[in-house]
């Protein structure tokens, strides 16, 4: 694995299924990060299991909190979160309604802090079974992370709470590697060129928050000490092809991928959802009806099969 690439499975806790097969990918030493949902009913259990064979694994990966206001209970309590969740307290927002409280006033304010007691609460949830001995990591559930009341909330709770981050996903996709192979331009579904587009436009305003963050916080043993986020430039690969990142076309794709990487002087960060969930795991949590198709899709055995053939 080259230093600047990073291969990455997100949706770890979804299901039992689905962890499963992704700690399988982990314990082959095909990851080199994962990202953790701790708001679903299966995070528990996945996460108890990834720490008992922690210190057996070779090859040990980087943990990010998914935070997630997608789908699943809320972690905090339901009464104070009542924009983002259903009388269930199930999540009951999308990307757009959290993209449209952005720009409306008197909105904006009750809503990020609705999002920061949620995204405490995950990430506190998360500290409870993988500990204080890492930087943390964060990045969002279907890239709601690039949404600015969303990043905004999380840059001020991480300056509140004193949290030691070391990386916050910016998703940023490279096109000039899709554009080149010409072969696998009828392959690609076109609503990704969509995402792809408006996940871009907002890239260069969360790149250029991270690139001015510096934040002081208290040591115990040292006194003050500073800690800015090292923002790593970095792009994304996985939005174009969401859904099917299959061995195929990465294989094709990569050497591109890398050179145009390289040349930018970015760091790679390449997206895989080798985690099958299975019908019977679908309950009452799986409230996003639309992204359900997604995760029962037959592709996520293509993605496994991906990651563990993939060799850099």
């Amino acid at each position: 694995m080259t230093d600047f690439v990073e291969v990455h499975a997100d949706d770890y806790g979804i299901s039992r299924h689905a962890s499963t097969d992704i700690l399988s990918c982990i314990k082959a030493g095909k990851l080199d990060s994962i990202s953790v949902l701790t708001n679903m009913t299966a995070y528990e259990e996945a996460a108890s299991e990834l720490v008992a064979v922690w210190n057996t694994l070779v090859k040990k990966p980087l943990l990010t909190i998914h935070m997630n206001f997608m789908e699943g209970h809320c972690v905090a309590d339901p009464a104070s979160v009542p924009h983002l969740v259903n009388e269930k307290g199930y999540f009951a927002v999308g990307f757009g309604k959290l993209l449209a409280w952005s720009y409306v006033p008197a909105m904006y304010q009750i809503v990020k802090q609705e999002l920061k007691t949620e995204i405490k609460a995950q990430t506190e949830r998360f500290i409870q079974y993988f500990g204080t001995d890492r930087p943390l990591r964060f990045d969002g559930h279907q890239h709601t992370q690039m949404i600015p009341v969303v990043y905004h909330a999380l840059l001020e709770l991480i300056q509140e709470e004193q949290y030691p981050v070391s990386y916050i996903r910016v998703t940023r996709e490279p096109i000039r590697a899709y554009l080149k192979m010409f072969s696998l331009w009828t392959t690609y579904a076109p609503i990704n060129w969509v995402k792809n587009g408006l996940l871009n436009l907002f890239s260069p305003f969360l790149e250029r928050k991270l690139s001015k963050v510096d934040w002081k916080y208290e040591h115990t043993s040292t006194g003050e000490r500073r800690n800015t986020i090292p923002c790593k430039r970095m792009y994304l690969w996985g939005v174009v092809m969401s859904g099917c990142m299959d061995e195929r076309r990465v294989n094709k794709l990569l050497a591109n991928m890398c050179r145009q990487s390289e040349r930018r002087h970015r760091h790679l960060e390449i997206l895989f959802h080798p985690g099958s969930l299975i019908k019977e795991e679908m309950g009452e949590e799986f409230c996003n009806v639309g992204a359900n198709k997604f995760h029962l899709s037959q592709n996520r055995s293509k993605e496994f099969e991906a990651v563990m053939e993939l060799n850099l």
